[in-house]
């Protein structure tokens, strides 16, 4: 699958070592850490990071905060995912004993599994990538956007002029739209704002040819973006 994704890479003609790959992990809620969707999500991203970066993926989790995970090393991914990517399916009866899990002994301090704002961990990575040398596509997980759109829509304006591509990952509640629903809205009305992207079948369990299909359609979005003239001068 790697080499297939880095032929996707070569045909969007994206030059490996060009791009920065960050990936943001939604810490508001402890269900998907307990099934497949995180550590699915994971792979999928560091596979991105192989075709088009000289590095594996930044990685940040946020709740009402945003806090950056220790890198994955190389050779590492599964002993990092078990570490950051998972966590014990909650008994229905008692509270789950984590004991040396990090990720668990990191959620008081992190803020994590009580809620978390999107606009909050943009307005951070803003100001951690927003001077970046190279596009930067930032892989952003969200479970829920409840209360967040007027503040996303603010950040999606902040950084318009800014080296960020924002590929938004969820599947949110169709009967209650949000600002991601509603990107060619934001666009007609902020024409400047071109550097952003919503997939909603990210979440999806399939078969390894369509897993690279599903990654090729990730980057298309931000490679149109990345080719435009003002982003080929930051490469």
């Amino acid at each position: 699958m790697a080499i297939l994704m880095r032929l996707a890479a070569r045909v969007s003609r994206l030059r490996k070592g060009r791009s920065k790959v960050v990936l943001v992990l939604c810490g508001g809620y402890r269900g998907p850490f307990e099934g497949e969707r995180v550590r699915r999500t994971v792979r999928r991203a560091v596979r991105i990071a192989d075709a088009l970066d000289s590095r594996p993926p930044d990685v940040w989790i946020y709740g009402a905060d945003c806090h950056r995970l220790p890198a994955i090393k190389s050779g590492s991914l599964e002993a990092w995912i078990a570490d950051w990517a998972v966590l014990a399916r909650s008994p229905v009866f008692g509270t789950s004993k984590e004991i040396g899990n990090p990720l668990a002994c990191s959620a008081e301090q992190y803020g994590l599994f009580k809620g978390a704002s999107v606009a909050e961990a943009m307005k951070i990575l803003r100001t951690e990538y927003g001077s970046s040398r190279v596009p930067v596509l930032v892989l952003f997980h969200v479970e829920s956007m409840e209360g967040d759109d007027s503040g996303v829509a603010g950040e999606l304006e902040k950084t318009s002029g800014k080296p960020l591509f924002w590929q938004f990952l969820a599947q949110l509640d169709g009967m209650h739209p949000s600002v991601l629903n509603c990107l060619d809205d934001v666009r007609r009305e902020r024409p400047s704002i071109t550097n952003t992207h919503y997939n909603n079948s990210w979440d999806m369990d399939t078969s390894v040819g369509m897993d690279t299909f599903m990654q090729y359609g990730m980057i298309k979005p931000y490679a149109r973006w990345a080719r435009e003239p003002r982003r080929r001068k930051l490469g």
